[in-house]
């Protein structure tokens, strides 16, 4: 029996599926969880057919990115599209962020702390065109933080500001890690009041840009 031909389309759909059981799995079991084996078998595939999807596990990785990224893009954008101010903008951008990281807890650990290949790694790879789509989109969200700091600092030029990419660089770092202590537990040990410590944190990185 000959072969049967997927269109693009159907391909296309396929990989969606797979990617979007991928990513239950890490959401709900964490990255550890993660197995060609354990998709195939929600997908009632064999592991190995699988592989006629995506070449390789991480073919599937970089998907996962690119994924994730777009969906704290989509969710940083939205707060800074429903506020007024610049300044109120910058603050909606920043709790966003914060909400993303800590209800997204193994979606974002796999996005910023999972020691996995970047894109310079892909370089010279069959991935290399893949990779850099990704590292393209997950650039999105820095770009959009720069431009909303450049937008308050145009609207405050009483106020001496700094770099608004080293600005930013700063602020992400600050959430970073506030997001990292309170998903490991580790804020819930240290402080008597974990969300009152939090809301601290937050402030203090948007003093940075703000003054």
């Amino acid at each position: 029996m000959p072969k049967i031909t997927r269109s693009v389309e159907a391909v296309d759909a396929v990989r969606e599926q797979i990617l979007d059981i991928a990513f239950k799995i890490i959401e709900k079991n964490g990255y550890e969880a993660l197995s060609m084996a354990k998709i195939g078998l929600k997908m009632k595939m064999t592991a190995a057919n699988l592989y006629n999807y995506y070449g390789n596990k991480d073919e599937l990785l970089i998907a996962i990115h690119k994924k994730a990224y777009a969906m704290m893009y989509d969710k940083l954008s939205y707060a800074v599209s429903i506020a007024d101010t610049p300044l109120e903008k910058y603050q909606g951008l920043t709790h966003a962020f914060v909400e993303f990281g800590t209800h997204n807890i193994n979606i974002y650990d796999v996005m910023f702390n999972r020691p996995i290949r970047q894109y310079s790694d892909y370089i010279g790879t069959p991935q290399e065109e893949l990779s850099f789509d990704e590292f393209r989109n997950s650039l999105k969200a820095f770009f959009l933080t720069i431009k909303v700091i450049r937008d308050y600092q145009d609207s405050r030029p009483d106020i001496q500001h700094g770099d608004p990419k080293l600005l930013a660089i700063q602020c992400t770092s600050v959430l970073h890690g506030a997001i990292s202590l309170h998903n490991s537990g580790v804020l819930y040990q240290i402080s008597d009041d974990p969300d009152i410590a939090m809301q601290t944190i937050i402030d203090s990185a948007i003093r940075l840009t703000t003054g």
